[in-house]
């Protein structure tokens, strides 16, 4: 690895991983500069304003590190590395007290000043706290979809591999999100 490399996204996963395994922390360093954000994002997309995002993002790559060695797929690491953050965030939902995700204090990322999923950059009014309550209502494998595919910015592609369906059925689970979500949203638009 010797040089230091400024696009961490020319690195494979698998050669970073091997090299970690073989004793190089400096490529692991590689694999956190290359995966913080997007672990960042699905405690984000998951908690809301997590006050202690910092250190479950943290832990997510320590316990990643600690298990790295039980991972067949070298090349898996990212898919490896996002279940464990959104098993982080289950198990800090089940310490609050929370079996079901209220995305009532969603905050996106404060370094991204980019619109939220669904959103126009206009001026905030109460859009998107009906659209966050509209996500929250999903059932569970829909919200899922909707985090991969809006916060986690993942692909179809990325998404069938991780959730172990077909791309159309992730098509499918999408679309069926947004028609639930848009329901929720034009009858929450009338009632005003």
């Amino acid at each position: 690895m010797g040089a230091v490399h400024d696009d961490t996204s020319e690195l494979k996963d698998e050669d970073l991983v091997s090299q970690t395994l073989l004793g190089n922390h400096e490529a692991y360093g590689f694999l956190v500069l290359k995966y913080s954000k997007a672990v960042r994002s699905v405690c984000l997309a998951r908690l809301g304003n997590a006050q202690d995002l910092d250190d479950l993002v943290q832990d997510c790559f320590v316990r990643a590190w600690n298990g790295l060695k039980r991972l067949k797929e070298h090349s898996h690491y990212s898919h490896y590395l996002r279940r464990i953050a959104r098993n982080i965030c289950i198990d800090q939902l089940r310490k609050r007290g929370q079996e079901q995700l209220s995305l009532d204090e969603i905050e996106l990322d404060p370094t991204d000043n980019s619109p939220a999923p669904g959103e126009a950059a206009v001026e905030e009014d109460d859009r998107l706290p009906r659209l966050r309550q509209a996500v929250g209502g999903l059932p569970e494998a829909l919200r899922e979809a909707i985090f991969m595919f809006y916060f986690e910015n993942l692909s179809l592609k990325q998404m069938s591999e991780q959730l172990e369906i077909t791309e159309a059925s992730v098509s499918q689970r999408l679309g069926r999100a947004r028609q639930r979500m848009r329901e929720r949203l034009d009858k929450g638009s009338r009632k005003r």
